[in-house]
């Protein structure tokens, strides 16, 4: 098993940490990665990390700004802003290491920030190839429960109003229910992820409302690998599906399952892909 250092780097004036995990050799290829909304890195990200380790990549995984172990106020906001400069520190600080070489990096996101990675690749950083996993892409995306839309209208202007990140009925307040998202939080939050919090800061979350990646996926302007789950109602890939043929630097690939199977019954299949991907495009 690749060996694992606890790290932090500074972005947006906070302290975010995560771990580090080690490849053999000197000047590696490294992968900056992290989780989706109001998830935190023990959700089977150090699963992912460490299989790309064991592959050859120095991998750097950490909680965004205001998550987890991640310092940032206000809590808990899934700032897409913030978010994204996470990313673009991340990448600064990995490819300051001495045995990471910085012209063979890449960035991995899954879910809400599959999103990210997906928009960040039409930025001039220096990165070499990305990896967008069951990623939100907006169109298309489902309208979040009745009772979170009334929550999200009746607060929108108080500044610290906060709303559940999941529900349990259809109807309920919570942003995400379809695929089980409720069940699949809470029971992994219990076997491995104690930071994780049912909760989520409206202000934070109404930035999202204009953002649209799968607008980004005609400019990606480096190697986008999307890998996207067949069965997926949280963040659905239909739109991508259509258009993939004309999208001239993303690969998609398509795994069985909805949302959360990418994780668990599709983790070998969704971290081989990735593993390949990866390795033609950073040469390793």
């Amino acid at each position: 098993m690749a060996s694992r250092q606890d790290v932090e780097f500074l972005s947006s004036g906070a302290e975010l940490r995560g771990w580090l995990y080690l490849a053999d050799g000197d000047s590696t290829a490294g992968i900056v990665m992290t989780h989706g909304l109001s998830a935190v890195k023990e959700m089977f990200l150090d699963e992912y990390a460490c299989a790309f380790a064991e592959a050859g990549f120095t991998t750097l995984v950490y909680d965004h700004y205001g998550f987890g172990a991640s310092d940032g106020e206000p809590r808990q906001s899934p700032s897409p802003r913030l978010q994204q400069q996470g990313y673009r520190d991340a990448v600064t600080w990995l490819s300051s290491l001495s045995t990471v070489n910085p012209k063979r990096i890449a960035i991995w996101g899954t879910s809400f920030s599959g999103g990210h990675v997906i928009s960040l690749t039409t930025e001039d950083l220096p990165i070499a190839a990305a990896v967008a996993q069951v990623p939100f892409l907006s169109k298309g995306a489902p309208r979040p429960p009745a009772g979170v839309l009334s929550a999200l209208s009746e607060h929108a202007s108080d500044p610290q109003a906060r709303v559940p990140a999941t529900t349990d009925t259809e109807e309920g307040v919570g942003v995400m229910f379809l695929d089980g998202a409720h069940d699949w939080f809470t029971s992994v939050a219990s076997k491995r992820a104690p930071t994780w919090r049912n909760e989520l800061f409206v202000s934070g979350f109404l930035e999202s409302a204009s953002w649209s990646p799968f607008e980004d996926l005609i400019r990606s302007n480096i190697p986008l690998l999307v890998i996207a789950a067949t069965n997926d109602t949280l963040t659905p890939p239909a739109a991508l599906f259509s258009d993939e043929r004309t999208l001239p630097n993303v690969e998609v690939v398509k795994i069985p399952g909805n949302h959360f199977d990418a994780y668990q019954a599709g983790f070998d299949e969704s971290s081989r892909a990735a593993i390949r991907f990866l390795k033609l495009h950073l040469q390793t």
